[in-house]
């Protein structure tokens, strides 16, 4: 059994991470959580983090800072270098740090499930992208890749916004799949995805559609 109070609260973390990637945030109940993590006390979840939301967040604040040092490393190296300030360079910086939680071994790819449910769904309980601050990483990303992108895709087509999602249901397909022993080629290849997403010309059939929009 839990020794302290931070262990508890771990073994609940893991086991929502577990049971929210397989079944879904909201099929499981904070009583199976807390039956999964061997809990007997059936209020130690709601004392650790009150309710459904705070144990989302939790499991958030447990990968994300990872991901959010790789990703300003990545964002830094390309403002130092003009020559990194391209489309293909700031999908890497965007997919990188994600794809590298599937080799993470406690939790990883369950958190790629769970965000792909997070961004995926209208009225999700916690939505991540609603979580940024200035010094988030995405929302740094963000600012960065508009400056590469055509006016029009990044408003009213949001084609940044696509980007992500997508970027999080092929992650979450991967972390669903059995665990390979090289992550690589889905990697480049996602990354070249998320950069065709992001600078893809607009047909004329679309800026007519616009237009037409704009007139209403």
């Amino acid at each position: 059994m839990p020794r302290n109070a931070d262990e508890t609260r771990a073994r609940l973390i893991r086991a929502a991470e577990r049971l929210f990637a397989e079944r879904g945030v909201e099929a499981v109940s904070l009583r199976e959580v807390n039956r999964e993590a061997d809990q007997r006390n059936a209020s130690a979840l709601q004392y650790h983090f009150a309710d459904r939301d705070g144990l989302v967040r939790a499991i958030l604040a447990k990968h994300e800072p990872a991901v959010e040092a790789r990703r300003h490393d990545l964002l830094d190296a390309i403002e130092k270098d003009a020559a990194l300030r391209d489309l293909h360079h700031l999908a890497a910086a965007l997919v990188v740090p994600a794809a590298e939680r599937l080799s993470d071994r406690d939790g990883g790819r369950d958190y790629l499930r769970i965000v792909a449910q997070l961004i995926n769904h209208h009225q999700a309980r916690v939505d991540p992208i609603s979580l940024e601050d200035d010094d988030n990483s995405l929302n740094r990303w963000r600012e960065m890749v508009e400056r590469e992108m055509s006016p029009l895709a990044v408003e009213p087509l949001h084609s940044r916004f696509t980007a992500r999602r997508i970027m999080f249901v092929e992650l979450a397909r991967r972390a669903e799949s059995p665990r390979r022993k090289d992550d690589r080629l889905f990697t480049s290849h996602l990354v070249d995805l998320v950069a065709a997403i992001l600078g893809a010309p607009l047909s004329a059939e679309t800026r007519a559609l616009l237009e037409e929009r704009a007139r209403r």
